[in-house]
């Protein structure tokens, strides 16, 4: 049995949805081009989407998958009266129907290719050029890439700080002094909105005896204290007091 892909009204249905193609008596189901191009050339351009959506869903509905095989129907149907009206002869009566059906139908195929995901009408030639540009821009997504990794690695140490092992707690501890010192004009010696910066510095640039500082461990040292994970710095693991300078006497 053939398969059929538009939605033909009802014989008999003299109110049919604008979009069913086919007559009220007559239905030859085996002509279901020519009736879907006569519906076709009655339609304005905004309504090309609508009416082809509408034969899509319907076929959809026995064919779950049938998306691209919807589409190189259509598609298919059209090219062959393109190239059937474009072989007229310009001096006969009918060229201006013709004309005007070949018109449509250039029009209909530019909507078509707008909504071809499986480049049906893409030719070597286009799809070799596309394929080229998206080389190209991979090639300068890379070369900016490189060049934003170059200038990271300016900042890349060759080594890591050492903290003494198992004074850990007392880096830290001065650590949070920084944060806290407060210069004569009441402004504070450093700042940061958050406490990302401290824990990232010291996992990437310190290590522990021999030992990576987990980035876990760093930011529980400098989590709001309300934190459950909040390391407590006890005063038998602080070993430095970071005492302002008193200011010189002038006079």
């Amino acid at each position: 049995m053939t398969e059929r892909f538009f939605k033909f009204r009802g014989r008999f249905d003299f109110s049919p949805h604008p979009y069913e193609i086919g007559n009220p008596i007559f239905h030859n189901r085996k002509l279901e081009d020519n009736f879907f191009a006569l519906k076709l050339y009655s339609l304005p351009d905004g309504e090309y989407k609508a009416f082809y959506d509408f034969h899509l869903n319907h076929y959809l509905l026995r064919n779950p998958d049938g998306r691209e095989a919807f589409f190189r129907k259509v598609n298919r149907s059209i090219q062959r009266r393109i190239t059937f009206y474009s072989a007229k002869d310009p001096f006969r009566s009918v060229y201006e129907i013709h004309s005007d059906n070949l018109d449509k139908l250039e029009a209909f195929q530019a909507f078509l290719i707008t909504i071809d995901e499986w480049n049906v009408n893409s030719s070597t030639e286009k799809m070799l050029s596309q394929r080229d540009a998206e080389i190209a821009q991979l090639k300068r997504n890379l070369a900016d890439l490189q060049a934003q990794l170059d200038e990271i690695q300016q900042y890349e140490a060759s080594e890591k700080i050492v903290i003494n092992s198992g004074n850990l707690a007392a880096f830290m501890d001065l650590m949070r002094q920084f944060q806290k010192l407060v210069l004569p004009n009441g402004k504070r010696l450093v700042s940061t909105q958050g406490y990302s910066p401290w824990y990232k510095m010291i996992a990437k640039n310190f290590v522990h005896g021999d030992k990576p500082i987990p980035l876990a461990t760093a930011q529980n040292y400098f989590s709001s204290e309300d934190s459950s994970k909040y390391i407590f710095i006890s005063d038998k693991d602080r070993a430095f007091n970071i005492v302002p300078v008193k200011p010189v006497d002038q006079h």
